[in-house]
């Protein structure tokens, strides 16, 4: 592309921030500014783009003294009134999708990408650390933090790999997608995050004809988008359910408990696990027992690991709980079959997955015992498949926060929300609601937390269930004291970094 000097309005965010460090690492010259550039909570990010060599200035517009950059960077979240716009008048804008499109165009990579309602963010980077376990040293570009590749340069939402693929997270949010095309695609579900499933089946089925080499989808995706397809374009699709002629489906998810292998000290046998549960190879056990001075025999070492078994026959290890993981696993399983890797070979790099930061992550425990996690889980899909995942961590109650993104969201979500909080939630639980994240621009700042609460409250069967969070720290006593040992606490929500740092506010500092 002709650009050698590009100014992003908003750098900070998630998806603008991984595109700046794409454009600095393929040799532009990047600026950026972000209205939240100095709150702590957004270093991660900022501090990264900053050692890349990336200047942040305040959103004000001062950028223009040190010189006019060739075009604006903008994502749908600007407002026309942004100070940067005032002071870039007569400087070419792009919105990022666009931008997006000349970096695709300008590559020789492979593009695969990734989108649909739910877990595109997690499923891109899944998938470029499954190829990088395969050597073939991804490009990624993704809307979430990659824990794998975070570096002191890198926030994590870009990889610089110069090999044969290049993975990115498509956003359907505001059709951008549209925008340009793709190599492959992986398209995971419809939801009810932003549309309604006939204008979603336009927009994907839309994208998909400007898809050259391959499409993965999920059934129901399929089934909506079918009449948009380019008759020859190689469709693999998988499903939920097992069936006559489908190749790609999740026959069996389980959790079970292993017990490790031991070996006696003198004559190095096997010393086999007791009772009926399977037994695995976990050579540390042994060792760290004689080093401790401890008889194998006199132990039992368990730990509790989840399961998928695909069509055919196929059986992995899964390296996150819940069955969204392995329906995640599955839908990257079929696309790798695509690009023609073999069935073991993906198999053995689906097992190993380092995670997403905000995405089920552990921030410790409460001084009372109870499980404290970290989620980015922001619509109704996504919150009922965190809730469900947590029953899988802990034997006693799921306490539940969730801080809607925005106020058109909420107000988009709020009764299919309920519809699945109403049927999953059991009567010990408890989910308390936020006021939703205001980012600035404009808003009618409705429905508020409490008349969706009031709402919710009235129709519910158990309405003892829900409960309005007046502020976080009046919150946090009551987690504080209601969460006991056996419990879970999740924070949920998204576009606030600031959830992150809160539920680690709720942990209990460890002892030395």
């Amino acid at each position: 592309m002709g650009f050698t000097k590009i100014h992003f309005v908003g750098v900070g965010g998630i998806g603008m921030s991984g595109l700046a460090a794409m454009c600095q690492d393929r040799g532009m010259a990047v600026t950026g500014s972000d209205r939240g550039a100095d709150r702590p909570e957004n270093q991660r990010i900022i501090g990264a783009l900053r050692r890349q060599g990336i200047r942040i200035y305040p959103q004000d517009g001062s950028y223009v003294r040190d010189g006019k950059p060739e075009v604006l960077v903008y994502s749908t979240a600007i407002e026309e009134n942004n100070p940067d716009f005032a002071a870039g008048i007569g400087i070419p804008r792009m919105h990022r999708s666009q931008l997006l499109a000349e970096l695709l165009n300008g590559t020789s990579q492979l593009s695969i990408a990734v989108t649909g309602s739910c877990g595109k963010s997690s499923v891109t980077a899944y998938l470029a650390e499954a190829l990088d376990n395969l050597g073939t040293d991804p490009a990624c570009l993704n809307g979430a933090l990659i824990k794998r590749f975070i570096s002191g340069t890198f926030a994590g939402n870009y990889r610089p790999g110069r090999g044969k693929y290049l993975v990115f997270e498509a956003d359907e949010s505001d059709k951008s997608l549209l925008n340009y095309g793709a190599d492959y695609a992986l398209i995971l579900n419809m939801g009810t995050d932003h549309y309604d499933r006939e204008e979603l089946a336009r927009v994907f089925g839309t994208f998909l004809q400007s898809v050259r080499k391959g499409a993965v989808l999920e059934r129901q995706v399929f089934e909506a988008v079918q009449a948009f397809l380019p008759k020859e374009l190689p469709v693999a699709v998988f499903d939920a359910i097992p069936g006559p002629g489908r190749r790609y489906a999740l026959e069996e998810y389980q959790v079970v408990t292993r017990v490790e292998t031991l070996y006696d000290r003198g004559t190095k046998a096997k010393i086999a696990p007791s009772g009926d549960r399977a037994a695995e190879d976990a050579r540390g056990a042994s060792n760290f027992l004689e080093i401790c001075g401890l008889h194998q025999e006199d132990f039992r070492i368990e730990r509790r690991v989840p399961e998928a078994v695909f069509t055919g026959g196929v059986r992995l290890t899964l390296p996150q709980s819940g069955r969204h993981t392995a329906w995640n696993a599955l839908a990257i399983f079929a696309l790798l079959e695509m690009l023609g890797f073999e069935r073991e070979a993906a198999r053995q790099a689906l097992e190993r997955f380092d995670g997403v930061w905000r995405r089920t992550d552990f921030a410790g425990m409460t001084a009372q015992g109870a499980a404290v996690y970290d989620d980015y889980a922001h619509n109704p899909e996504k919150i009922l498949s965190c809730i469900q995942g947590m029953r899988e961590t802990v034997p006693g109650r799921v306490l539940a926060v969730f801080q809607p993104h925005g106020y058109g969201p909420f107000g988009f979500m709020r009764d299919q929300l309920f519809l699945y909080l109403e049927k999953e939630l059991k009567p010990q639980d408890r989910f308390f609601l936020l006021e939703p994240y205001y980012a600035g621009g404009t808003s009618s700042f409705k429905p508020s937390a409490a008349e969706v609460m009031a709402d919710w409250r009235s129709r519910s069967r158990a309405p003892e269930r829900f409960a309005l969070a007046a502020d976080r720290d009046s919150l946090k006593a009551e987690l504080l004291k209601e969460g006991t040992s056996g419990d879970v606490i999740v924070i949920m929500g998204a576009r606030d970094n600031s959830l992150s740092d809160y539920a680690a506010s709720l942990a209990a500092p460890i002892r030395e």
